[in-house]
């Protein structure tokens, strides 16, 4: 699917994240189980005050996981909770939000939206009722949220077979025109902010006391990455700038938790993956000439990403064309 980025980009809101009163509000020092948790979500601590929920789904929304295909995080600081993307659904950040109550009686007081694609934003709605004072995305998030939020809720829906429901679009509010540091309360914060790496204007959250690295759909483990909205050079040079960090903890858009190697095995993915289009492309060959060729040149990822290869093809010819468009 093409998308189309408006011309007139969305001035920077002004991120000014000074702590609010929020005594008496704080961390409980161990998870609670939710009673009611039709997805099976669980909490798991990433390191101290920050916590995953990570989706057991390797593929799109569909009817038997409800929607919830995508990893979520939130980040306990002294005064109040911040919530990086939010699932498929009001049902699915409902859900989350359940699951932050087991931890912290702490409001949300921020939300970030690592990128446009539906499975990461649509459950913004969830989170109203704590009033946050941000919900953060790219300028160029932003702007693609406003013109397609409709569109991804119907796909949703219909992928679904109706169980993500009908319910209000919330899209991001403040914008993130540039990378560069924050403070949320007593947390200190990096967001990186690619034009165009896995989709256009991706951000991605770096805590360095903690080491941690909220990398969205930059990095996936156990499941091909998706092209279909990417430019590869751009998610290369994203994961160079994520690997030079050096993070301890690795929280992907899709599949486990992993370290740095998850970082790793995505650059040199595509890297490899490149290299191949490319050479194929000053040969002569058409796309799916090279498509057979990268499925024995890099058969070695499958077992990184089990059944990459049902897509490698598709991702072939992405690349094929931004290999060609690289020399005019």
């Amino acid at each position: 699917m093409n998308y189309i980025i408006p011309s007139l980009v969305l001035a920077s809101a002004a991120l000014g994240l000074s702590a609010c009163s929020g005594e008496g509000q704080t961390p409980a020092t161990e998870t609670a189980a939710v009673a009611d948790n039709p997805y099976g979500m669980q909490v798991e601590p990433l390191a101290d005050g920050v916590y995953a929920i990570v989706s057991p789904a390797r593929g799109f929304p569909d009817p038997q996981n409800l929607g919830w295909n995508s990893n979520t995080a939130f980040v306990v600081t002294g005064d109040g909770v911040l919530m990086f993307d939010t699932g498929s659904s009001e049902g699915i950040g409902e859900a989350l939000r359940d699951q932050i109550r087991s931890v912290t009686d702490q409001p949300v007081r921020w939300v970030i939206n690592s990128h446009v694609h539906g499975d990461h934003w649509l459950g913004n709605s969830a989170f109203m009722a704590d009033e946050p004072e941000q919900i953060i995305a790219s300028d160029i998030t932003i702007a693609l949220m406003r013109e397609q939020g409709e569109e991804w809720l119907s796909r949703f829906y219909n992928m679904t077979d109706g169980a993500i429901g009908n319910f209000e679009l919330v899209p991001a509010r403040d914008a993130v025109t540039e990378p560069g540091s924050y403070q949320f309360a007593d947390t200190q914060a990096y967001i990186l902010r690619s034009e165009r790496a896995h989709a256009p204007g991706d951000i991605a959250l770096w805590l360095p006391e903690q080491r941690v690295l909220l990398a969205s759909d930059v990095v996936y483990t156990e499941r091909g990455p998706a092209t279909f909205d990417s430019n590869v050079q751009g998610w290369i040079a994203m994961l160079e700038e994520m690997l030079a960090l050096e993070p301890e903890v690795v929280l992907p858009g899709h599949g486990p938790v992993g370290g740095i190697e998850a970082v790793r095995n995505m650059r040199d993915y595509f890297q490899t993956l490149w290299d191949i289009v490319e050479e194929g492309y000053n040969a002569g060959m058409v796309d799916h000439e090279i498509a057979e060729q990268a499925r024995e040149q890099m058969a070695d990822f499958e077992a990184i990403y089990p059944g990459m290869s049902e897509g490698l093809g598709e991702s072939v010819s992405h690349i094929y064309l931004q290999v060609e468009a690289a020399l005019f």
